[in-house]
């Protein structure tokens, strides 16, 4: 697959580099369809989808906890943006914690993306950064409370605890729990040890198979790599057949 589908990535502005992890790109320029694999690793995703049946099609995808198996068809593209934990409250304006491993769609128009918008990356990026700045500055200022967690936890790339994050962002652990519950659909700790499997593909396309921190013992990261991904961590990092996409974009 890897010679099959072309992925392009963008970061965003610094603005709103707190919300959104990065805008992408899928191509599937070939006469058949590729078969793709994705795991959990914590992002809240709009899609964008387009190809000669569909001129457009727009859903918001929730978080997801379970591996997803799908597939690319023939001759269509799959723009989209990967938002971070605040952007359900601040760029979205709604709680996604009934999305949790579904989607939903989203009326053609949103963002004022149209079919003319496929035709240029850059063009998709600078509509989607100028409608989420209008929402940013729709919204109250940011509780610094959940500035504090967001970054925290992301720092950590999830190897933290609920007890250390309420210390550092002044915020009760049951606080912070019921944020997470009610705007993403699951605690705290969960979205973090997704945010750690996540991590562990880095580690996992370099060849290794055991990463020296974040994990008591090989046992505990086998564990989580079995959990989110039905593999062993050798199994994924061979990842033969490069239908994992996120393993791909790592390359």
């Amino acid at each position: 697959m890897s010679d099959a589908l072309k992925i392009t990535e963008q970061s965003p502005p610094s603005d709103l580099a707190p919300f959104i992890e990065s805008f992408w790109r899928i191509d599937n320029p070939h006469d058949q369809d590729e078969d793709v694999v994705t795991f959990p690793d914590g992002g809240i995703d709009l899609y964008f989808f387009q190809n000669a049946e569909c001129p457009l099609h727009i859903s918001l995808v929730g978080l997801e906890t379970q591996t997803q198996v799908a597939s690319m068809p023939k001759r269509s593209s799959l723009l989209g943006v990967r938002l971070k934990l605040l952007a359900a409250e601040y760029l979205l304006h709604r709680p996604i914690a009934e999305l949790l491993n579904t989607r939903t769609t989203l009326d053609n128009g949103y963002a004022q993306i149209t079919p003319e918008t496929f035709k240029s990356f850059t063009a998709f990026c600078q509509t989607l950064t100028e409608h989420f700045e209008v929402q940013l500055t729709q919204t109250s200022l940011v509780d610094p409370r959940k500035m504090a967690m967001s970054e925290a936890i992301y720092l950590a790339h999830g190897n933290v605890s609920v007890s250390e994050i309420a210390d550092h962002a002044s915020w009760s652990s049951r606080q912070i729990n019921r944020y997470f519950n009610k705007w993403l659909g699951l605690p705290m700790k969960s979205y973090c040890d997704i945010l750690r499997f996540r991590h562990s593909f880095d580690t996992l396309k370099a060849g290794e198979l055991y990463p020296s921190e974040g994990f008591n013992d090989q046992s505990h990261y086998i564990k989580l790599i079995k959990k989110y991904s039905s593999l062993t961590p050798k199994q994924l990092a061979r990842d033969e057949s490069d239908r994992f996409i996120q393993l791909l974009t790592q390359k």
